[in-house]
């Protein structure tokens, strides 16, 4: 995604040296603690030489850039500072001259820990290229700058004394300046709807000295004293690197405008607060291509960031998404009605165009109108038996499609049934056999499409779901290094931690401390669950991942949580062994989760021989002519032909297999498949199988988690699964094979199988 180059480390030879940085998604609610080195994202740990990391987003302003920089040099700031530019403008190298000559000139053979260049591959946006800088940075406090800014001198100084002597400050904004030397409107108050309106839209034409807007901009306000503020433009901030540790670096959903806001509003939420200090002045070169209501394309992406701003923290959105089970169960029934009814239309216009084949007449439409009704009633009830409303359903189309075939062929044995049963003239076998194939298309047709909809929102960082995360510390880094790792997942951690002081915030957005309301609301082991529960509703929260070693009162925590009305998903102390599978119930009085037997006899089902001896015969004629050539290429050129791998299969033991002699198993399921021809015999066999586990080799073997090698799963080996698609981790793919052993199941393997030969990620291993 980008290249990293140190401005100046090689003046003599006149060169860049590259330094590697990780370009995994950053989450608004993740950054490193201060003091430390995270390789996981790629954090820089805090220089005892260096004060303030000041970070400049750059594209395509190389001038602006020159201008930025000179001023800081003229500014003679009188503490460690470092400069890191993040250019996002792959094609332009001027600003990359400009930061080495400047680099070159100020530092001189220091530069190479002074000043880094940053060059990305593509225009990243602001806040997602701020978000690298701060990871690159070595400050106590990152200096957020845009490129048209001119520092005067003394003012980096005066917002590192501020936070200095306030602690409770998070951010702290200087007084702009324009050119001409006229007061710049920089700190303001919360967008709200009447604001949006008057200041995009014709109407603020109409009103242009509205009270709103005036209170919005601060006009009235004294811009000589420093006062805590809702929030400053991002032109120019400086921020405490404990408050991003706890806060978050930007939200990059916003790729341009709202970053800012939405930085100051999450300090707000955390007690953190943000300052105006007009001790502190800088000259700001503003232009806003998104002023005004004239379409530009500053303006469209306005709106898309006011729009991502008000869905993230709307409450009235938020109460809507707190009920969302209740608004897609509703979305699925009405989806299933209508389909039922169109495939019993359909069915009905086949059977009446088939009339003068079939004996039996066909009375009019209106005369089957009950049979509809009763036919509708069974099929939502067979959905509800199903369970069909209470899972979360998938976007792809086979793992769809499977189960609304199962439930829609008992409603059609069930209305068949009734044909017998019931004494009534007006009812149509054929038409019930028409109607079950039809039903299934339709059916799961609508409903991949309303989950496709939904998708594609998510697709554009509209409606994540905010999963707030409650446990140790190594186990809550732990899931949000997977969540990271997961692409597509609509999932937006948000870890809760406490810390030192006691501060939350008021419902005005103010920040304020637990203990102005007369008590504390904090325990020994961290926050109490009112706390709690009030920090989860401000941030938004959708549902709680709590760990059963949460450092706290996790009864209380657990019992606060379900009478907020907030889902939960309780990670157990026996997470590294515990069974996917199993059954909360009662055991004299207590509450106890049940496990079934062990599904080793599960995986060796009949249906699953039948299925491999198809499979073996099929690739074995299929594959006998490619065979049959490789084997005469390899004889003429005296090369080997096949080789001999040592495997550990179902329980830990030890298979010898033979496949092909350089040819990878990945890249494809037909690759795989040709790789193991000369297996085919152990397939039909049954000591491999066409969908199984991830086979280790023998010699990986001891270099597995103990907890694996101790209770590896007692299902066949299998040719086709998710690492066919490329390389995978180890941990990965043992917890894959965990997985795959505790639900297995005919249509599960199908689902592989189709999710192998499309190239889609596994939900088992995605953690989805």
């Amino acid at each position: 995604m980008a290249e990293t180059r140190v401005a100046g480390a090689t003046a003599a030879a006149g060169g860049f040296d590259d330094m590697t940085v990780n370009p995994e998604r950053t989450y608004p609610m993740h950054i490193p603690a201060a003091g430390t080195a995270d390789a996981g994202t790629g954090a820089a740990a805090v220089d005892s030489d260096v004060d303030v990391s000041i970070v400049l987003v750059v594209y395509r302003t190389p001038q602006l850039l020159r201008q930025c920089l000179a001023s800081i040099e003229a500014a003679t700031p009188r503490l460690g500072y470092e400069v890191i530019v993040l250019d996002n403008a792959p094609l332009d190298p001027a600003s990359e001259r400009v930061a080495e000559d400047w680099g070159r000139r100020v530092f001189g053979a220091a530069a190479s820990r002074r000043i880094q260049y940053r060059a990305n591959r593509e225009n990243l946006g602001f806040a997602r290229a701020v978000n690298q800088g701060i990871r690159l940075a070595r400050g106590r406090y990152y200096l957020v700058l845009n490129p048209d800014v001119e520092v005067r001198p003394g003012s980096i100084e005066a917002l590192a004394g501020y936070l200095d002597a306030t602690p409770e400050a998070g951010l702290v904004a200087p007084r702009l300046h324009d050119p001409d030397g006229s007061l710049q409107y920089s700190c303001r108050t919360f967008y709200t709807m009447p604001i949006f309106l008057l200041r995009r839209t014709f109407l603020g034409r109409l009103f242009p000295n509205a009270r709103v807007i005036r209170d919005h901009l601060m006009r009235d306000f004294d811009h000589e004293t420093t006062r805590d503020v809702d929030w400053c433009i991002g032109g120019s901030l400086m921020a405490r690197r404990e408050a991003v540790t706890d806060v978050g670096p930007m939200d990059e959903r916003f790729f341009l405008y709202f970053e800012d806001v939405d930085w100051c509003y999450r300090m707000h939420q955390r007690g953190w607060r943000v300052v105006y200090h007009p001790s502190a002045r800088m000259v700001h070169h503003y232009q806003r291509s998104s002023a005004g209501w004239k379409p530009s394309r500053g303006l469209w992406a306005h709106l898309a960031s006011t729009v991502r701003f008000f869905e993230k923290w709307s409450f009235v959105l938020y109460w809507l998404k707190l009920r969302g089970r209740v608004f897609r169960r509703a979305a699925f029934i009405l989806n299933d009605l209508l389909a039922v009814t169109a495939a019993f239309v359909v069915a009905y216009g086949i059977r009446s165009l088939a009339g003068g084949i079939l004996v039996k007449p066909l009375f009019e439409f209106e005369q089957y109108t009950r049979f509809l009704g009763f036919t509708l009633f069974v099929a939502v009830g067979s959905f509800f038996t199903f369970g069909h409303y209470r899972e979360r359903p998938s976007p792809h189309f086979l793992d769809t499609l499977l189960p609304v075939a199962r439930s829609l062929f008992w409603t059609s044995v069930l209305i068949m049934a009734s044909t017998f049963l019931i004494s009534t003239r007006f009812y149509s076998r054929i038409l019930v056999v028409l109607f079950f194939p039809l039903a299934v298309v339709l059916v799961t047709t609508g409903r991949v499409w309303l989950i496709r909809l939904v998708e594609s929102f998510r697709k554009r960082d509209l409606n994540l779901r905010r999963v707030g995360i409650l446990g140790p510390p190594a186990a809550v880094e732990a899931i949000m290094q997977r969540i990271g790792r997961s692409s597509g997942l609509g999932i937006e951690p948000i870890p809760i931690t406490p810390r030192p002081e006691s501060r939350t915030p008021r419902r005005d957005g103010s920040a304020g401390r637990a203990e102005a309301s007369g008590r504390d609301l904090r325990t020994p082991e961290g926050l109490s669950p009112e706390l709690l529960v009030r920090r989860l509703r401000a941030e938004r929260v959708h549902e709680v991942v709590l760990f059963e070693d949460y450092p706290g009162d996790v009864p209380a925590v657990l019992a606060t949580l379900r009478s907020a009305g907030l889902p939960i998903r309780l990670v157990p102390v026996l997470r590294e062994v515990f069974p996917t599978q199993g059954s909360l119930t009662r055991f004299m009085g207590l509450p106890v989760v049940a496990f079934g037997d062990a599904p080793s006899g599960a995986t060796r089902a009949p249906s699953r021989r039948l299925f491999d001896l198809f499979a073996a015969l099929a690739i074995g004629v299929v594959g006998a002519l490619p065979f049959l050539a490789l084997a005469l290429g390899r004889l003429w050129r005296r090369s080997p032909l096949l080789e001999r791998c040592q495997l550990r299969g179902a329980g830990g033991r030890k298979v010898v297999l033979r496949r092909l002699a350089s040819v990878s198993a990945t890249g494809g399921v037909g690759r795989a498949l040709f790789a193991f021809y000369p297996s085919v015999p152990a397939l039909a066999a049954g000591e491999l199988s066409l969908v199984g586990i991830y086979p280790f080799p023998d010699r990986d073997w001891e270099q597995l988690d103990s907890t694996y090698r101790a209770a590896p799963p007692d299902a066949p080996l299998g040719i086709v699964g998710p690492w066919t698609r490329g390389p995978l981790p180890a941990a990965a793919l043992c917890e894959w094979n965990r997985a795959y052993a505790e639900n297995w199941s005919p249509p599960n393997d199908l689902r592989i199988l189709w999710r192998a030969l499309r190239g889609i990620p596994d939900p088992m291993l995605t953690g989805s």
